[in-house]
């Protein structure tokens, strides 16, 4: 193994060093006789396995071990400035221009052990479901592309209209009257021929629907992520949530309340799923909820689609990156049995909500493992 010194900015002080691979971050090392200086950059160049640090380091110093060169290794490895050479020329040439700027990005999270390569390596095996083409899916599904997965599969029912154009970017106006679902698989394989694009033009109308779309063998292998972009019926969420609960495949929803853009996720068997939501809902109407649901509905407010291009992109790409820790692992999920809200009316500022995880809740008792942590709630949090 040849570790390699990640990109960063290193300062030369009096006996000791200032380096920043982050610019938020800067850590302040001591180097009395130059030698940490002279392993960093030979590292940098990344052509030598330890034993070769070890011997160019004791040509200035004698006393270097092996033992001192893995330790100092281990030590950068966990600061986060190391990487394998491991994998390198594995990607074609159109594939490193492709995915540069990926690769760039997962370099961030790459260590000694895991590579960018191996991080986009992951997107590409990785196969997604994305229920609705409107704004909010075509959205995700063009940044879903732009990641690199490897397959998805779109499902919507609708046809493409002149009204969407304000929000829905992967139309044209030769596309009005025909199939949202076709048409969007059209533009990702004219973005990228490599992709693997199933379109469904469905209406989902029960959770064994959703069960179908998930055990449908389609070109690109099993469903790993679900983002569900499609807020009707009145019942989507909670047959999404027993479909992917019980086959234990972690999903994302996204949309807007009025001027509030919001996104949560499930992961089945470890986080609270939305079944918690709703009977965590039902104990705050008999509390301080009571009169959401025993007051009668006198006037109700029109359901009206008030997203923009802006709006639909920024929950997109959220969404996106939210499929992105899924898949890779890089981070945990920032909405794992929580909201995660958006303030369009103002800064665009974020907020999360969570609610609690029920022990009893009887869709997380479907899910094939059940590892469910402490509820929110009683780690101090707020709730939904």
């Amino acid at each position: 193994m040849a570790p390699r010194l990640k990109s960063l900015t290193c300062l030369s002080g009096e006996r000791e060093l200032l380096v920043s691979l982050d610019p938020k971050v800067r850590i302040r090392l001591a180097d009395a006789d130059g030698r940490v200086l002279a392993l960093l950059q030979l590292l940098r160049e990344g052509s030598r396995d330890p034993a070769e640090l070890t011997a160019d380091l004791q040509a200035d110093w004698p006393g270097t071990s092996r033992d001192d060169v893995m330790a100092a290794i281990a030590s950068l490895d966990q600061l986060g400035w190391l990487e394998t050479t491991r994998g390198d020329g594995n990607f074609s040439e159109h594939e490193q221009q492709r995915y540069a700027s990926n690769l760039a990005f997962f370099d961030a999270f790459s260590t000694l052990s895991r590579s960018a390569q191996d991080i986009q390596t992951q997107l590409r095996a990785a196969h997604v479901l994305v229920l609705g083409a409107g704004g909010l899916g075509s959205a995700v599904l063009m940044n879903l592309a732009g990641l690199g997965i490897g397959a998805v599969t779109v499902v919507d029912s609708d046809q493409v209209e002149l009204r969407n154009f304000a929000r829905q970017f992967t139309y044209v106006p030769s596309d009005i009257g025909k199939s949202k679902a076709d048409r969007v698989a059209h533009w990702l394989r004219e973005f990228d021929p490599s992709l693997t694009v199933n379109s469904v033009h469905r209406r989902i109308g029960s959770a064994a629907d959703i069960t179908e779309l998930l055990n449908t063998q389609n070109s690109g292998g099993p469903i790993d992520f679900v983002v569900s972009a499609i807020d009707e019926p009145d019942d989507i969420d909670q047959w999404v949530n027993r479909a992917c609960v019980a086959a234990g495949i972690p999903f994302a929803r996204g949309g807007l309340a009025y001027t509030q853009g919001l996104y949560w996720s499930v992961a089945p068997g470890s986080s609270a799923c939305r079944e918690c939501l709703e009977r965590h809902r039902s104990r705050l109407a008999e509390g301080p909820d009571r009169e959401t649901v025993s007051w009668p509905r006198v006037i109700r407010q029109d359901r009206v689609n008030r997203a923009i291009g802006p709006v639909a992109g920024l929950l997109g790409a959220v969404l996106a990156m939210e499929a992105l820790r899924y898949l890779t692992d890089l981070v945990p999920p920032v909405s794992a049995g929580r909201y995660q809200l958006i303030n369009f009316a103002a800064d665009c500022g974020t907020s999360a909500d969570p609610w609690p995880a029920d022990p009893e809740c009887p869709v997380c008792a479907t899910a094939p493992t059940r590892r469910l942590p402490a509820s929110p709630v009683e780690r101090g949090a707020g709730s939904a």
